[in-house]
């Protein structure tokens, strides 16, 4: 069925502009214009192309309302067709309707619905569709989607945790930066105009102090700018995959108090993955290849699969988990109990629900550690901001008091 691409105003002259997916141009422009009386445009968009672009990364928002709707209407009997049918009809435009409408033309014409989610490119977190093909291969999407809609709770309340933390802080170093701009493009320059009416030794102090500051400030910004470019090359080698993306995943688990974060976090995932799968009668063996889809770190993802190989040439689980050193020591346990009584999706479950109450309670942790931390910061930056700017002004007037 063909997709349009509607341009509309509403009655305060605001335009928007979103995807429709009707039978015809005549019967797309009826629907639309049952709701908005102001159409600008209307016009059929090419195969494969909806307005909607593959390297965008959905907001965390959109998400969510988008999977707890998906999440009702599947807890409801609905088919996943009539499922985005619906979203499609309540994200009246926006990217909420472009996503719905794309992977609905993209079901209807055969594909799978993993396979629609990858051809919206970077817009899904690859977790997400890691655990739909985990729905889709056990045949429960419903239970998968409820997982997803907790995840992105979680995800959106740690951002937003995040954020109010930084506020204040990011509001008291702004005001020390634009303080420390007006000193050095406002003071110091007055300064250099009223002591040069005392001599030109004075007016060369004031320009000596003033080069020494901006030598400083200058070797600051250096290091900022370095220390940013570091963090977004490496942000987008991991984008991009290969040697240098698995590296820096291995690194990520060594980090002082991250990578504990970090490790409990792909751990719940895992473990949520391999209950799925093992509870629907999926082999081990199975399960872990389809659960290493759902780890989104290179080192830990590769030492699933390093598992399964060794389980696959014979060896126990319980000793494969022994013998990978990055993963901890009760799973390789709860691993030989599950062999003992031969209920490994109860000791997935058990493990899952170990991890989720670890996950809460280093999210309580960090978030109990940033503010303090963030404090201490702050703290340093008001001692060099007077130890630099202040000092050396008070300085100058006591030379020649």
């Amino acid at each position: 069925m063909p997709v349009y691409a509607c341009r509309v105003a509403d009655e305060k002259g605001r335009i928007e502009q979103f995807f429709r997916e009707a039978a015809s141009e005549e019967s797309c422009l009826r629907e639309v214009a049952a709701k908005n009386p102001f159409v600008l445009s209307l016009k059929e968009c090419a195969h494969g192309t909806h307005g909607m672009s593959h390297s965008r990364r959905f907001s965390r928002r959109l998400l969510s309302e988008f999977t707890d709707l998906i999440t009702l209407m599947l807890g409801a009997g609905l088919s996943l067709p009539d499922c985005l049918e619906v979203a499609q009809g309540v994200f009246a435009r926006g990217e909420g309707n472009a996503l719905a409408t794309l992977l609905l033309e993209r079901i209807r014409k055969g594909s799978t619905f993993t396979a629609a989610l990858e051809s919206a490119g970077a817009g899904i977190p690859p977790f997400y569709t890691a655990m739909v093909r985990i729905g889709e291969r056990i045949g429960s999407l419903d239970q998968v989607f409820g997982r997803l809609a907790a995840w992105l709770k979680e995800e959106k309340g740690l951002h937003d945790r995040f954020t109010s933390a930084l506020l204040y802080p990011a509001i008291v170093a702004g005001v020390a930066a634009a303080s420390a701009i007006f000193i050095m493009t406002v003071l110091f320059p007055r300064l250099r105009e009223i002591f040069a009416e005392l001599g030109p030794g004075s007016a060369g102090r004031v320009g000596a102090l003033m080069g020494s500051l901006n030598s400083e400030l200058a070797a600051a910004a250096v290091v900022l700018s370095l220390g940013a470019a570091l963090v977004a090359g490496m942000t987008l080698a991991r984008r991009r995959g290969g040697a240098l993306a698995l590296r820096i995943d291995t690194l990520l688990l060594t980090l002082p108090l991250l990578s504990r974060f970090l490790m409990q976090r792909e751990l719940l995932n895992f473990t949520f993955a391999m209950e799925a799968l093992t509870a629907a009668g999926i082999s081990v063996e199975e399960a872990l290849s389809e659960g290493a889809g759902a780890v989104t770190n290179r080192a830990l993802r590769h030492a699933v699969l390093a598992i399964r190989e060794r389980l696959l040439k014979g060896e126990r689980l319980s000793a494969a988990f022994a013998g990978s050193p990055l993963f901890p020591e009760r799973i390789a346990r709860w691993m030989a109990i599950g062999e003992r009584v031969g209920r490994g999706e109860k000791v997935f479950g058990q493990l899952r629900a170990y991890y989720q109450q670890e996950v809460e309670k280093w999210v309580t942790r960090l978030m109990t550690l940033v503010e303090p931390a963030l404090i201490v910061g702050l703290g340093i930056l008001i001692v060099l901001f007077v130890v630099f700017f202040i000092l050396p002004v008070f300085s100058l007037f006591g030379t020649f008091m």
